[in-house]
């Protein structure tokens, strides 16, 4: 009795040859996040996405360029000539109204040998603006997707975040309920040899029902221990592996004694302390029925811009002209209008065009028709998000006191059982009671204790669902 008695002490306190040393939680939870490759994928996609920014605030910003035109040089005999066609220069704001300015000219050169002449001809200076456009929409639209983009990008990898701290705990989890499995068989098998050690006490023959089934019990809880701690054994490799440690364990390593003892214990965060326009649904549902009506303000039916400029020696009058325009768009017909007035007090000169389009009209009327029934499908989804979210919160306070009763449900079963063991062992000492009554307190209260771990794991993992419901910005 008592080396059967020191064999389960031994299995129950981890007497082993072999001592394996913890490492911190913290450090396997960093080196765990180092290691993932979603995580630094999702680091890229926020960097591109950053890029990706930038040059859209640089497309949507001042610009200017200069065209040093088409350059031509002709020879004939000694005398030569150089021209240059449409050489200019263009400079645009887009959020003044999309103003605009551009400078062009033809010039010429000849060299002969007898002079040198030059000569300007057509050199405009031309200044536009937009009346009536979308072009401030369309212009704050891109600015606005580009930077939801990266907020997105963002939002994803502070996600990926929380959802691998998340998996490193669940992962956790799983090692600590393969651990509490082992320790319910084993408080099983110790049983089981009790009772047929009792069977054979009593003169069974071996060759009885009673006694066979009694062996073959006993030979099957062995069974089941050793298979489960060969299965914890691959898992707890793997685990480390996965955390960027290559360990070895012996065979007969104690289980017990890898429970980590420094988990975070943190206090669960409550859903309504939350702000509900963050919660992700919604705010997502929000922002399309923004975006949406901002590109559905852009398409406007009429628009109206105007332009003036002075022309040096215009081709069409023969002197120095001020020019003055205007373009404008309903529906379907397109109108533009100019007029190039000479300095020397001849007839003005007028340019005149129009575009119809009757199919753009019956278009534009669908498209509207069209828009109002999306409008209407992106009310109904914040509708559908808002409600969703009163489904959620009702969900989470329950997992919560779910979470809040664990708790002091296993933190009372512990200490109740911790203290019934430490008396049963003085009881069990002095011949008072079985040893099977002693130890089967001592295999609850490792198994609450193990449970009371899981538990705080559990109050992570909540967090982090909780925080991943929601945007934090």
């Amino acid at each position: 009795m008592k080396k059967l008695l020191a064999i389960t002490v031994s299995i129950f306190f981890g007497v082993s040859i072999f001592a394996f040393e913890k490492i911190p939680t913290q450090e396997l939870f960093y080196s765990y996040l180092k290691n993932d490759a979603d995580l630094k994928k999702l680091t890229i996609e926020a960097e591109k996405a950053q890029l990706a920014l930038e040059a859209s605030q640089i497309d949507n910003g001042f610009d200017i360029s200069l065209s040093s035109g088409t350059v031509t040089l002709k020879t004939v005999g000694t005398d030569s000539t150089l021209s240059v066609k449409s050489a200019g220069v263009s400079a645009s704001l887009p959020q003044a109204s999309n103003l605009t300015f551009s400078a062009t000219s033809n010039a010429s050169l000849t060299n002969g040998n007898a002079e040198t002449s030059s000569q300007l001809s057509d050199t405009k200076l031309n200044l536009g603006i937009d009346l009536i456009s979308s072009s401030y929409l369309n212009r704050k639209i891109s600015l606005m997707q580009a930077e939801r983009t990266l907020t997105e990008a963002k939002r994803n990898l502070q996600n990926e975040a929380l959802q691998t701290e998340t998996d490193f705990y669940t992962a956790l989890k799983a090692l600590l309920t393969s651990t509490s499995e082992i320790i319910t068989a084993e408080s099983e098998l110790y049983t089981d040899t009790i009772e047929f050690e009792s069977i054979k006490a009593k003169g069974y023959s071996t060759s009885s029902s009673t006694y066979k089934l009694a062996q073959m019990e006993v030979l099957s809880d062995q069974h089941e221990i050793e298979s489960k701690r060969r299965s914890l054994l691959h898992d707890y490799i793997i685990f480390y592996k996965e955390c960027g440690y290559e360990i070895s364990l012996e065979d007969d390593v104690d289980f017990y004694d890898l429970i980590p003892s420094d988990i975070p214990v943190v206090a669960a965060l409550n859903i309504e302390d939350f702000d509900s326009e963050k919660y992700t649904e919604i705010e997502e549902a929000l922002w399309t029925y923004e975006i949406n009506s901002l590109s559905r303000s852009a398409q406007k039916n009429f628009t109206l811009s105007a332009n003036g400029g002075y022309t040096f020696n215009n081709s069409d009058t023969s002197s120095n002209t001020v020019d003055a325009g205007l373009s404008s768009t309903i529906g379907g017909l397109n109108l533009t209008a100019g007029v190039s007035i000479p300095l020397t007090g001849a007839n003005p000169a007028y340019t005149l065009s129009a575009t119809l389009s009757p199919n753009t009209f019956r278009k534009n009327s669908i498209t509207k028709k069209t828009n109002d029934l999306t409008e209407e499908q992106e009310l109904l989804a914040i509708e559908e998000a808002r409600l969703n979210y009163g489904t959620v919160i009702v969900d989470k306070q329950q997992e919560l006191q779910d979470l809040n009763w664990t708790k002091e449900s296993c933190q009372e079963s512990l200490e109740m059982y911790e203290k019934l063991s430490s008396e049963l062992k003085n009881y069990f000492e002095a011949g008072i009671i079985k040893e099977s009554e002693y130890l089967s307190a001592l295999s609850n209260a490792k198994s609450y204790k193990v449970k009371l771990i899981s538990n705080s794991i559990d109050y992570i993992i909540y967090n982090n669902e909780i925080q991943s419901l929601f945007v934090t910005e």
